[in-house]
């Protein structure tokens, strides 16, 4: 196969190909639960269909326990009833919880956040979501702590991990894995890591573990050597 075919392969224009689902296990923790994290949706009127429908189809197929959804969720207002209405779907299926983005704060938070708890989510902003009997879920660092055996931080913004003490695990998005990849080094993707540190996959500090997703969707449709995803973790 030629340089140019592989190049060409590689290359994704608009939402076409099928999101994929990077699987990830925290083994230590064994209490045999699923969180499904999927970030920068980055939602409009008409969906797009593949997307939500690729969405749902993965809810369905792997059967989280929880589904978290880390910001970025709608980029215009016209996306919000879509937002709502995946939001209902996924909450016939698994919990739902989630946290605003930067996008998100331009549509206007109030107004995301509403589309989520009109759709039976739960707004992680507001108040931590304790989803299963020893696992909490929380949207800032800043919250108190409930008692359990797991604690997890669904954050849209990448930060290190040793900021974020007391997390056994803290999902992120906003970066896209920089859209094109060239090379992965110690975990990060380059060139986006030159500009951003945490551009990348996973990152550990003593016992937490920060994962970051290359998500859902981007504002600019063009990707190379990123795939776009769900992050699967088993806990």
């Amino acid at each position: 196969m030629s340089i140019w075919r592989r190049c060409l392969q590689s290359l994704e224009i608009g939402a076409g190909r099928p999101l994929a689902v990077r699987r990830e296990k925290l083994r230590h923790l064994g209490l045999d639960r699923r969180i499904l994290f999927a970030s920068d949706l980055h939602l409009k009127k008409s969906g797009p269909p593949k997307v939500v429908e690729g969405l749902l189809e993965i809810v369905s197929r792997e059967r989280p326990d929880v589904v978290l959804l880390g910001g970025d969720l709608v980029d215009w207002r016209t996306g919000l009833p879509t937002l709502n209405e995946l939001v209902r779907e996924i909450s016939r299926r698994a919990s739902v919880a989630a946290v605003g983005g930067n996008h998100d704060r331009w549509i206007g938070l109030a107004r995301v956040r509403k589309a989520v708890l009109q759709a039976g989510g739960h707004w992680l902003d507001d108040e931590p979501f304790q989803w299963a009997q020893q696992c909490v879920v929380y949207g800032r660092p800043d919250q108190a702590r409930l008692r359990a055996e797991c604690h997890v931080l669904c954050s849209h913004d990448p930060s290190p991990p040793s900021a974020q003490l007391g997390f056994d695990l803290i999902l992120s998005g906003h970066l896209h894995g920089g859209q094109f990849v060239f090379y992965e080094y110690n975990g990060r993707l380059y060139p986006g890591a030159f500009l951003y540190r945490w551009n990348g996959l996973r990152f550990h500090d003593g016992a937490n573990t920060l994962l970051v997703s290359r998500g859902v969707r981007d504002t600019l449709p063009l990707r190379w050597n990123c795939p776009r995803e769900v992050i699967l973790v088993e806990i």
